[in-house]
């Protein structure tokens, strides 16, 4: 099997673009998010601490959203979380308040980030799984180096860059829900069975 049987059959191909835009959604949102840490009006190191110090319970929290709550709720509420705060800095003034609020939603992007390889692999089957991680994976590589450039968005109109992050988090986290449920299931082994995978 190749890549391209990724988007053969119509509903591989429909979930393999929306597995791919969440990817793209959570690395932009993840490191527009990192790389704008000294952006809040609050001291760089203290804000770099922060930033680091929040993957720490959003990696642990992923583990036991996991399991507690399945894959594609998990991954849709920390990418909503995610979008929600990035959308409320935008009408919070510089200072710790507003670091605290990205901090959430880093807080929620670095968890979906910790969900997303999980759920991507159990979404294929055996055959593919690694190529549909790989091409996922890259897609999300993809949005990685996009978020620098709309960084500097904010040269244009300063909310832009967090309006950017909020509309592609929020978006992917309702596109989300579009997919099926893998957690305590069989995992597919052929196409056939990844189409009759249900929500």
């Amino acid at each position: 099997m190749s890549f391209l049987d990724l988007f053969r059959p119509w509903p591989v191909c429909k979930r393999t673009f929306n597995v791919m835009l969440c990817w793209i959604a959570v690395n932009i949102s993840y490191f527009g998010l990192s790389l704008s840490t000294s952006d809040f009006g609050v001291n760089h190191y203290i804000s770099f601490l922060v930033s680091g110090a929040t993957e720490i319970p959003a990696y642990a929290l992923s583990i036991v959203a996991l399991d507690y709550f399945g894959r594609r709720r998990s991954l849709s509420a920390t990418l909503l979380l995610g979008g929600v705060a990035c959308l409320l800095t935008i009408f919070i003034p510089m200072g710790i308040g507003r670091l605290t609020v990205a901090m959430v939603g880093k807080f929620g992007v670095t968890a979906a980030f910790g969900i997303i390889f999980f759920y991507t692999a159990e979404l294929y089957p055996t055959n593919i799984r690694s190529v549909a991680v790989g091409i996922c994976s890259t897609s999300g590589r993809i949005g990685a180096i996009l978020s620098p450039y709309i960084l500097h968005l904010s040269r244009y109109w300063a909310p832009l860059a967090m309006l950017t992050f909020s509309v592609l988090a929020i978006s992917s986290g309702v596109l989300v829900l579009l997919l099926p449920e893998t957690a305590n299931r069989k995992l597919p082994d052929t196409m056939d069975e990844v189409t009759q995978l249900k929500m």
